[in-house]
């Protein structure tokens, strides 16, 4: 019984089950998407894939991939109101602000290099959603922070631009599950599919 985000759950971790079920096909998997926080141990779940390094000290996680969150726009809307050079540039800027799970609403918890910024951000736009959130900033209508997996197309085809290079926020994605499932040989192979699964979807 897995358990996962609505959009990555969708878009990346179901793919990957599908494959997992070609691979295992004695295997019986039930997938269920969230866009909250789960008790993985009191909702009956043996593992949740999940993006962000807010683990549960109480649970066993391992990395599956190394990811990140960059901030990015398309190139009409910084074209009308401007590139941000600066952190404190993005006061004056249309921020598209996402409330995921646990996550501070309006906050952006950056890196710069060795360093941690937090940002407060703000705009006319928010939702709970990240592929409305996306949607808003294909539509011009303000910054974005967003998983390079999702953005990663968008960039190179010319519809997003990255700005402010140098900061990111910490996105990786990870396999979580409970102590009592440690010594379980299904949930491992399970594990190292997902994680060879991820790596090798990364290196395309």
């Amino acid at each position: 019984h897995i358990c996962s985000s609505f959009g990555f759950g969708r878009n990346y971790v179901a793919p990957a089950i599908a494959d997992l079920a070609v691979e295992y096909p004695d295997l019986e998997v039930r997938m269920d998407v969230f866009d909250r926080v789960v008790d993985i141990v009191a909702e009956g779940f043996d593992l949740e894939i999940r993006v962000g390094d807010d683990i549960p000290g109480q649970h066993i996680s391992r990395q599956l991939v190394a990811n990140r969150r960059v901030i990015c726009a398309t190139p009409e809307y910084l074209e009308e109101r401007g590139v941000p050079k600066t952190i404190e540039d993005l006061a004056r800027h249309d921020c598209l602000v996402l409330k995921e799970r646990n996550n501070n609403f309006g906050v952006w918890q950056l890196r710069d290099g060795q360093k941690d910024v937090t940002v407060r951000v703000n705009g006319q736009l928010s939702s709970n959603n990240g592929e409305i959130v996306l949607q808003w900033a294909l539509k011009h209508r303000g910054l974005l922070l967003r998983s390079m997996w999702d953005v990663k197309p968008l960039l190179e085809q010319g519809r997003l631009v990255q700005v402010l290079h140098d900061y990111s926020q910490s996105a990786n994605v990870w396999a979580v599950y409970p102590t009592r499932l440690a010594e379980s040989g299904k949930l491992r192979a399970c594990v190292e599919f997902l994680q060879a699964w991820f790596i090798r979807l990364r290196a395309e």
